[in-house]
């Protein structure tokens, strides 16, 4: 990051997903060992808590961490922590390059998801971990509230059809990885949940006021809807499931 580069105060909606999800994935990090002179790699790397996590094991070692927008990170300090504008879709990193890639919410909102997905395993050392943390729908298709589940599910398929992204694909996990040949595969998941202005609420209760225009005009709810599933997010009585967070890990073998 060059000096030039401020780093913007992190938005709401990011600072309440890294509350809910951190913990999880910092404990999933942790069961992979990092050793000190490990060269990671964070994909979609956002506020940039877990690559400074990361930074203070690895500490004789290097972490790179990535987005294609760099507002939200800072280096906070941290000398082996480097920051870069990369983009996975369309940038490289030479192949055998590092000991661990770790991705959150990136793959599944990418078209070309398979083809980055093997390009990614191309950088892993022999021995090498990738650890996968993806957002996955299917609690909130059971949804007990009608308006909660309609508009979700409305949001979802707008941000399909307009970004590619596909909360099924994580629950085919850990057939991608299998796939890619990675070995001693490890998978996880948690559940969310919403209402009462907790972390996950806070956080799609902005998607759905965000993206209900786009949702109303395209006839998946009316705006009665809108408003009321966004106001279930922040009712101290509403509570619901909300997205799972499904995570798979491979080794590249030796």
């Amino acid at each position: 990051m060059t000096e030039s580069e401020s780093v913007q105060e992190t938005p709401a909606w990011l600072s309440a997903l890294r509350e809910a999800l951190d913990p999880h994935s910092v404990r999933r990090l942790a069961a992979l060992d990092p050793k000190p002179d490990w060269n990671c790699l964070e994909i979609g790397a956002g506020s940039g808590s877990t690559s400074r996590w990361l930074a203070e094991r690895c500490t004789s070692g290097k972490v790179t961490a990535t987005d294609i927008e760099l507002g939200a990170l800072s280096d906070s300090g941290y000398p082996n922590l480097e920051i870069v504008r990369h983009d996975v879709t369309t940038e490289d990193f030479p192949e055998a390059s590092f000991d661990l890639i770790y991705a959150r919410y990136v793959f599944s909102h990418l078209r070309s998801r398979d083809a980055d997905l093997a390009k990614v395993v191309s950088w892993l050392k022999p021995g090498g971990w990738l650890l996968l943390e993806e957002p996955a729908q299917f609690p909130v298709e059971s949804a007990q509230d009608e308006d909660y589940r309609e508009v979700s599910l409305a949001t979802l398929k707008q941000y399909k059809e307009q970004v590619g992204t596909d909360l099924t694909w994580p629950r085919t996990f850990p057939a991608p990885l299998v796939e890619l040949g990675l070995e001693e595969i490890g998978l996880d998941g948690d559940l969310s949940l919403v209402g009462a202005g907790r972390p996950m609420s806070l956080f799609w209760g902005e998607a759905i006021k965000g993206w209900g225009p786009i949702v109303v005009a395209a006839g998946g709810a009316t705006e009665e809807q809108v408003e009321k599933a966004a106001g279930r997010m922040y009712q101290k009585d509403f509570w619901d499931l909300g997205l799972a967070t499904m995570a798979v890990w491979g080794r590249r073998p030796a």
